[in-house]
Formats: structure tokens, sequence, C-alpha cells
């Protein structure tokens, strides 16, 4: 008899084999649920929910370094991307190369998820632009975020502002309360520029490429 274990997986190219059952592992039955990501990690952080998932690289290694030993990580990658090629900018915002992000405010998801850490390292490291220049609105609420899950808190020196409830990221840039966007893949509205202009040596981390291979 195969050992039957329960996966949550996001719907993607990526993982579309395993939850439509072309891929199948020796010995093993997959029950797949599709899971939004952000809803797919909380339930995973806090309650458990699944055998198998995917999982936030960031709370992770928070969970790990506070003692949680659910979980092992495997090197299984269900996203490929340079996340810092995805920031949006309101047009009016003046925001027109990296270093304009500095004493900006910046709409996050949620502040410690992996794409806006990706994001703050690559402005750090890249162009000069450290996390304490900016101010951070995040989105999700403590009770149903990852933050909640595992006990996150401001670093020293950041700033982060809790979007109030009846808003969201999209309302507040179009409203002009925001001036860009890390960690959202797209906007809707004529008023927000696609991303910031890179800088043209390189793309992101030197040594990110090997990642991507």
């Amino acid at each position: 008899m195969n050992l039957q274990l329960s996966i949550g997986m996001a719907s993607n190219p990526r993982t579309w084999p395993l939850l439509d059952g072309r891929v199948k592992a020796d010995g093993i039955d997959l029950i797949p649920s599709v899971v939004f990501p952000s809803e797919l990690f909380w339930r995973q952080l806090k309650f458990g929910d699944f055998d198998v998932s995917e999982m936030s690289l960031s709370s992770l290694m928070m969970a790990k370094s506070q003692g949680d030993e659910r979980w092992i990580g495997l090197p299984v990658f269900t996203t490929r991307r340079f996340f810092h090629a995805a920031i949006l900018v309101r047009r009016d915002a003046g925001i027109d190369a990296p270093a304009d992000l500095k004493g900006k405010r910046v709409g996050v998801p949620e502040y410690q998820q992996t794409a806006a850490l990706w994001t703050r390292g690559a402005l750090q490291h890249e162009f000069g632009v450290h996390a304490e220049d900016m101010e951070f609105w995040m989105e999700r609420i403590p009770s149903h975020s990852h933050r909640g899950a595992v006990g996150f808190t401001a670093p020293p020196g950041v700033v982060i502002r809790q979007i109030p409830p009846e808003k969201s990221i999209g309302s507040m840039m179009l409203g002009g309360d925001d001036d860009d966007d890390a960690g959202e893949e797209d906007a809707d509205g004529g008023e927000v520029k696609p991303k910031v202009k890179e800088k043209k040596k390189g793309f992101g981390f030197k040594d990110a490429i090997d990642l991507l291979r």
C-alpha cells in the first residue's frame, strides 16, 4: 500500500503536473489541495494542515530560528524569478531609479515575506537603499499573517505601519497614499508604472543566476 501524503500548493505551471497527476512519486499517493500562497503559509505555520507544502523561505528560517522543528526544508523551487524586477511605482511619485525610493512609502503584503526580503536585499546590496530609508505599509493583519504565526516584530530603525482594513495596497497606490509596491505581481490603473529601472551593469545579485538554472 502506498504512503498517502496531503500536499498544499499554489497553482502554477510548475505545480500543475503534480496537481493533475501527470507526475507521480514512487510509493506515494499525493492528496493535493490548491491554496493561495499567503493562506497556505499561514495555515501551515499556524496549524500544520498538510504533510507537505510549499513554504515561505523567510518564514521557515524565522520559525526554525525560534526552535520550531516541525518542518524540513527541501530545495524544490516552485518560483524562479527576480522579485526586485516587479516593483510597481506611481507615475507621479518621482521614482525613476532605485535611489529615489529613499524617503518613500512602500506597500507590502508582509514585510517579512520572501519576495519582500529578496527585494530589500537587492535594493541594499545592489543599489545602496536600506530598509531604514523607506517607510513600509503592510496589508495583512497580524492574526492572519506569517508575522503573526512566527511572532515577527520590526527590526530596530525600520518603520512598519498597518494599512487600514478598509483599504488595500492597490487602493492606497491609486489614491496617492502609497508611492510604490514591493511584493504584489500586478496592479490596475493608468497611474502605475511597471517597475523601477534596473542598473544596466547587472541584473540582481551576482550569484543569483546560479539559483535559476
